[in-house]
Order: C-alpha cells, then sequence, then structure tokens
C-alpha cells in the first residue's frame, strides 16, 4: 500500500545533558496530534544533524506520519555518545504534546554504532524500550585495517533476537568489506535485512559512472584462465615485450624504494604525533586522506601483479631463442586485460593522492603563519612535496606502462582472441580518465614507446655512440653529470627568437627612440598624481606598495629603500588613523615626501633628513669597530715585539700610536671608499 504523502513540521529544541544542552531537531506531521513511532537519527563522527541524507530521511519520515527526532553530539568517545544517545531517548518518552510508544533508533557511521549499544543496554532493561535498529553505513572497520571488526561489531551482534535490523551500505566502502559485514550479518541472533547500494561510497554517494567500474575497486577478480599462450614471435614482438619489461622494472623500482618506504614511515610517526594533540586539526585530517591512498596502494597488491608480470614474460635469453623457432609464450589476452585494470586503477589513485597531498601542503602552510609548532609544519610540508614528487613519476610511469600493455594486447588479441572483458573496452589513454592537472603532468613526459627510443638510438648511432655537453673552461667535449655549481653551454641559439631582437635594432637605425626612460617618467608622474589625490594614509599604503613593486621591477634600488621606509611610517600612521586620531596635517608634508622619493633629487624632506642622520651615525660607528678591532691586534703584536727588544726612545709620537693612527686613516679610507656595503642595504631596508 502507497504511503501518503502529508505536510510537516519542525521544531528546534534543547535537550538537557548534565550541565550542558544538545541541539535537536523534531519534525511531525503537521496536522497529526496521535503520533505513535518516533525514529532517533545521529551523525557520524565528523557531522552534525545538518547532514544531507538525516535531513532528508527525517522529512520524508515526518511526511508519512512519524515523528523523527535528531541531535547533535559532537563528542568522539562512543561511550559519551551512548549517554548522549540514552538523555535524547529519555526527553521523546517525556514529551506531553505525543504519546510516543514505539521507538526506533538510528544513525550514520558511528551514530548508528551509538544506536545499536543503547539498543542492547535498553533491550537489557526492558523488551519493548526499542522496536527497531536503522545502521547506515555502518563502520565496520577503519579504512584497510580489517582486523578491527569484531570489535566495532560486537554490540550489533549481541542485539536480540525479537529486535529487527536495517543496514545500508555502499558497495564502494572502505569502512565496510562486503564480504566481512556478511559474516557478521550470519553471526547476529537478530533479524538482519541488508541493502547495497552499488558503488556507493562510505557517505553513500555515488561519485559518477566510474565508481561502479572494476578499476575503481581495491580487489578486482582474478581471470579464470590460462596465463600464458603461444604466438608468432617477429622482432617486432620481440620489442613490445622488451619495453614493457623496461616500463614495469621501472614501476616497480619507485614502488619499492627505499625513498619512498622512508617518506611512508615519516608520515606514519606524523600521524602518531598528531593523533592526540590535533585531531580536529584541518592539517591532521589531510594527512590521513593521504595515509587513506597509501593504505590502498597497499591494499591493491599492484607491486605483486606486475612482478607476475616480469615472471610471465620471457626474458632477453627466451626471446632471442624465439625469434629464430618463431614461436613464444607470453601473457594472455585475460591476463594482460587484468593487469590494465590494475594499471588504471592505481593510476587514478595516483591522481587522487597528488590532490590530496596538494590540499594537506596547503593547509600545513596556512598554519605556519600562525607561528605555532612552525618546525613541525615545516616537516609536515616538506615530507609532503618529497611524497608529491614521488607518487608523480610513479603516474608518469603507470601511464607509459599502461601504453605498452596495450600494445602487447592487441598483438596477443589477434593471434589467440581469449576477451576477458565484454561489459567495456578499455580507454585509449590513462589521461582520459584523469583530472585536467594531472593529464598535463603525463603530456610533459616524452614518449617511451619503443618506436619513439628506437628513433632516438638511430640519432645517437648517427651523430655517435656517446652524447656530450660542452663545459665552460675546459678545451674538450665530455660527457658530464649537470650540477647547479657546473656552467653548462647548450646549443639552443638556433632556437632562439629573433624578432623582438630585429625590432630594437631596426627602431635604433630608423632614428626612434627608446620609450623605457620616457615610460619611468611617465610612472613617476602618475605616482605623484595619485599620491597628491590620497585622501586618507590606507589610500596612500595601497600607492607606495604598488609603486615599491615597480622600483624592484626597474632595479631602482634608491628609490625602493626610500619608498620603503616611508610605506613603514605610513602603517603606523594608518594605525593612528584607524584609531581616530586627525591625521590631516601629517598627511600633507607626508606627499611631498613620498614625491621626493620616487624622484630623489634637490633639497631633502625632512623624513629622509632623519633617515641620512641614521644611517651617517651607523657608518661612523661602524667605522669606530673597525678601528677598535685593528688597534686591538696591533697592541698584541706590539707587545711580543717590545719583549723582545728593549725600549730606544723616539721623538714625537709612540709607536703604538702611529701604528693606530696609519690603521684607522687606512680604515677611514675603507670606508669612505665603500660608502654602500651589505650592512647598509640592511639599515635601508628597514628604513635606517
Amino acid at each position: 500500500m502507497a504511503l501518503v504523502m502529508e505536510e510537516f513540521d519542525e521544531d528546534k529544541v534543547k535537550v538537557p545533558f548534565g550541565t550542558k544542552h544538545l541541539d535537536a531537531a523534531m519534525c511531525f506531521p503537521a496536522s497529526a496530534t496521535d503520533v505513535h513511532t518516533a525514529v532517533i537519527l545521529t551523525h557520524g563522527a565528523g557531522g552534525d544533524m545538518n547532514f544531507k541524507h538525516l535531513v532528508s530521511l527525517a522529512h520524508a519520515l515526518a511526511s508519512n506520519g512519524f515523528l523523527c527526532f535528531r541531535f547533535t553530539c559532537k563528542g568522539l568517545n562512543l561511550a559519551y555518545k551512548v549517554k548522549a544517545y540514552r538523555a535524547v531517548w529519555d526527553f521523546l518518552k517525556s514529551l506531553q504534546k505525543f504519546t510516543i510508544k514505539h521507538v526506533f533508533v538510528g544513525g550514520r557511521s558511528m551514530g548508528c554504532r551509538a544506536a545499536a549499544a543503547l539498543a542492547r543496554q535498553l533491550s537489557d532493561e526492558s523488551q519493548d524500550a526499542v522496536q527497531g535498529v536503522i545502521c547506515l553505513s555502518f563502520p565496520l572497520h577503519p579504512p584497510a585495517q580489517t582486523h578491527a571488526h569484531l570489535q566495532r561489531s560486537e554490540d550489533l551482534r549481541g542485539l536480540p533476537e525479537h529486535l529487527p535490523v536495517l543496514c545500508v551500505s555502499g558497495t564502494e566502502d572502505i569502512m565496510c568489506d562486503r564480504v566481512l559485514f556478511e559474516g557478521t550479518v550470519k553471526e547476529m541472533k537478530a533479524k538482519v535485512e541488508v541493502f547495497w547500494l552499488k558503488g556507493g561510497s562510505h557517505g553513500l554517494t555515488v561519485k559518477g559512472s566510474m565508481a561502479g567500474e572494476p578499476w575503481n575497486r581495491v580487489n578486482i577478480a582474478f581471470p579464470s584462465a590460462v596465463s600464458r599462450v603461444r604466438v608468432h614471435f617477429s622482432s617486432t614482438t620481440d620489442a613490445s615485450v622488451k619495453y614493457l619489461l623496461v616500463e614495469n622494472e621501472m614501476v616497480l623500482k619507485l614502488l619499492r624504494s627505499e625513498l619512498l618506504q622512508t617518506e611512508v614511515r615519516v608520515l606514519y610517526e606524523l600521524l602518531y604525533i598528531l593523533n592526540n594533540s590535533s585531531r580536529g586539526n584541518k592539517t591532521f585530517k589531510g594527512l590521513k586522506q593521504v595515509e587513506q591512498c597509501i593504505n590502498r596502494l597497499k591494499s591493491m597488491k599492484l607491486d605483486v601483479a606486475l612482478q607476475d608480470l616480469t615472471e610471465l614474460c620471457p626474458n632477453r635469453i627466451q626471446r632471442e631463442l624465439s625469434i629464430k623457432a618463431g614461436e613464444c609464450d607470453v601473457p594472455s589476452q585475460p591476463m594482460l586485460e587484468w593487469l590494465c585494470l590494475k594499471v588504471l586503477g592505481a593510476g587514478q589513485l595516483m591522481s587522487c593522492t597528488l590532490s590530496r597531498c596538494s590540499r594537506a601542503f596547503t593547509l600545513s602552510k596556512q598554519q605556519m603563519k600562525w607561528e605555532e609548532f612552525v618546525i613541525l609544519n615545516m616537516v609536515i610540508t616538506s615530507m609532503l612535496s618529497r611524497l608529491w614528487v614521488i607518487f608523480r613519476g610513479v603516474l608518469v610511469s603507470l601511464s607509459t606502462l599502461y601504453q605498452q600493455l596495450l600494445e602487447l594486447l592487441r598483438e596477443v588479441a589477434n593471434a589467440q582472441p581469449m576477451p576477458f572483458l565484454k561489459d567495456f573496452s578499455l580507454p585509449a589513454d590513462m589521461a582520459q580518465l584523469l583530472g585536467p592537472s594531472d593529464a598535463f603532468l603525463l603530456t610533459k613526459k616524452p614518449a617511451h614507446g619503443h618506436h619513439a627510443t628506437c628513433h632516438k638510438e638511430k640519432q645517437q648511432q648517427q651523430r655517435g655512440k656517446k652524447s656530450s655537453v660542452k663545459v665552460k673552461g675546459q678545451g674538450e667535449k665530455r660527457k658530464v653529470k649537470e650540477d647547479l655549481g657546473v656552467s653548462i653551454e647548450r646549443g639552443i641559439g638556433l632556437d632562439t627568437d629573433m624578432k623582438p631582437f630585429l625590432k630594437v635594432f631596426r627602431d635604433f637605425t630608423e632614428g626612434k627612440s627608446f620609450p623605457q626612460k620616457t615610460n619611468q617618467a611617465d610612472k613617476k608622474q602618475k605616482f605623484k598624481r595619485r599620491v597628491r589625490e590620497a585622501t586618507s594614509f590606507t589610500d596612500m599604503a595601497t600607492h607606495l606598495e604598488e609603486m615599491i613593486t615597480w622600483c624592484k621591477s626597474q632595479k631602482m634600488e634608491k628609490e625602493k629603500r626610500l619608498l620603503t621606509f616611508l610605506l613603514l611610517k605610513c602603517q603606523r600612521m594608518r594605525s593612528l588613523e584607524a584609531a581616530g586620531y586627525n591625521v590631516q596635517r601629517r598627511l600633507r608634508s607626508f606627499r611631498q615626501e613620498a614625491c621626493w622619493a620616487s624622484s630623489p633629487q634637490g633639497s631633502v624632506p625632512r623624513a629622509c633628513r632623519s633617515s641620512a642622520r641614521l644611517r651617517t651615525r651607523s657608518q661612523s660607528l661602524r667605522s669606530r669597530f673597525k678601528c677598535l678591532t685593528l688597534r686591538t691586534g696591533v697592541k698584541k703584536k706590539q707587545r711580543k715585539r717590545e719583549r723582545k727588544r728593549t725600549e730606544s726612545p723616539v721623538s714625537g709620537l709612540s709607536g703604538d700610536d702611529q701604528i693606530n693612527r696609519s690603521a684607522c686613516e687606512a680604515t677611514s679610507q675603507t670606508t669612505s671608499c665603500d660608502g654602500l656595503d651589505d650592512i647598509d642595504d640592511i639599515f635601508a631596508s628597514v628604513g635606517l
């Protein structure tokens, strides 16, 4: 019999819970006053009562004559959540507006665990306390940790026989393995009905049409067919197998590299450190998502499948003998198609891992601005950067391996057709399954197909066996390892675009003037006009920042330093302006100073004079410090000489005074010649 949809009302209520209150919402039919059946729902570990699935379910129940009561409990402890659930159940039973006779409890994810624990607890007290349990996406185990399913399903398996249970889960739920859950259902005493959403995730969402495809699964069905077939073996087949093994070895080398294993161990250690101190932190959640991808890659057992491919393909000696014999055993079509699915799934997983590494990197970088746990966040960002580079290399290598698998698959399918995939066809390129950014990464890598490699080998044979680069400072060509410390001349002169140079040369021969100085003058005049029109220090700071950036691009160091000093003063005056002080008089004099700093000519304004005086004072202090240091060293040497010889009368100044004076004169000359050194640049950058 079809249910009749009715109008419903929703009230926000506060449920007493100790010294606190729980936020809750009560949906009930608008016209009904004799509602006797109620359903209590709650959310999972990372949400609230406004989760869209809970809201839609509550509205549907209220529209069909039921009272639905959903609440929010942010506690991550299961026992705490069960106590909150008990408080809501007591509050619902005490309502005077409705006479509730039947109560069903349920929830999503961790909420359904709390509902099962409460139902088990209440059924021990009274058999009619709860009439049923609703479980949406029951979290049977953490991702890739199936050993925890017995502990998490203890309350579910302990429900009494008279209590019915309804479970809704997705077939692609990484927290509820279907085989394990069906085994748990068989052990339950209660009557259970399970509905599986095809392609659904833990959030009961189907991510596009590809969610149900076999390559998006962790465990792909192994083909029940022969693993090898005998085909006609030619030089073309030999090249396909050869380069397939090369690319396969490259992927295995990356997956088994000690560098990747070290970074994964660092990730696990960081998660262990952050588990108790920063569980609610966004960076911690981002790292957990990266960990999920790594655990999924381990669960796929891609390295085992690729190792099987190495054993199925003939080695070099077998290929040489097979070319003479004309026949050879190669992987069959079902095995190659199964391996293609594995590689496609791994490529899509690498794409997801790259995006999650980038997101976690951005979150950790934002935390570094808070000046809290700076060193820890630096370790996290550096680790994520290295992981991103490694997984990018894995993705690119998987794309090339997929192309080689398809090439050998075509030859084997023509010789010994044994189709394994009948519902769909394999894509021609892995880039079709990835996003634009990851597809761009694949297009940047040069092709490693055997055709391109053969062409490259032919070019190398024509040029010579050894490729070389020319190093500056050496008269002969030799093979070197490129490094940042080695200056290398590359032969790119023929590829250089000469049009901009020819245009400037043509303008010069035709008598046209260069526009650089004119552009600088126009820019300065425009800046002065904006400064004169500025009505507040806020506008002035904006113009100064823009002008400083332009001076930096034009390598106008003097103007940049003066404007930077004025920007610091402008920031202080802007604070006074925001506090309500009258700074219009100071703004008028500041306009003159800013105009002079953009074109430092003529008399120096008062603000810039203080900067010049401070610079002169710093130079004099520096010269005195050098004199004092040199004088101390000379005195030590003079004392050693005096111990070896007796004192001799000298007219005029003593030896120490003469040496000190000459040293100070030399120092002052050096200081006067070197007017602008690194210390001056540092002082000028802060306005001194």
